[in-house]
């Protein structure tokens, strides 16, 4: 599948085995929402391969512990927590994991803070985005594509 231009600028890592970008959907969680999604996987969880759960399993965390970093210096927020979750309910995307930060202001935790903010539209400015796409990618030690540039 080929990605837009301004996909192309959102994407942290791509290569064979995963896809990780930043969220700007319509619908992102928070600011700073990060999708990890195996590569060649299935539609369902129960389907992912020992390989594809021992990509996630080095990823996740490297993933974590960057967001919490970048995140802090770009938007200046302190993360308090990140939720994994994975809904998988579009068939247009196989399974794929959202990291999902709850920065130490909000007043709503778990579910409650995602349906919230599902309901609300959470807007990053391009220079934001780029920032925290560049910015994984350094805490990450990935090579910065010409697209995010």
């Amino acid at each position: 599948m080929q990605c837009s231009a301004e996909e192309e600028k959102r994407i942290i890592k791509k290569d064979k085995d995963i896809r990780i970008n930043l969220f700007l959907g319509d619908d992102p969680y928070a600011l700073g929402h990060i999708v990890i999604q195996p590569k060649n996987c299935e539609h369902d969880i129960s389907e992912l391969t020992e390989n594809h759960w021992r990509i996630l399993l080095e990823w996740i965390p490297k993933v974590a512990k960057a967001m919490r970093k970048v995140l802090r210096e770009v938007l200046g927020r302190e993360v308090q927590k990140i939720y994994l979750c994975s809904f998988n309910e579009s068939p247009n995307y196989p399974v794929h994991f959202h990291l999902v930060p709850r920065y130490e202001c909000e007043t709503l935790k778990g579910d409650s803070l995602l349906f919230h903010h599902a309901q609300a539209k959470l807007m990053i400015s391009p220079q934001e985005r780029d920032k925290i796409v560049n910015g994984m990618k350094k805490e990450l030690k990935l090579r910065r594509s010409k697209t995010s540039q």
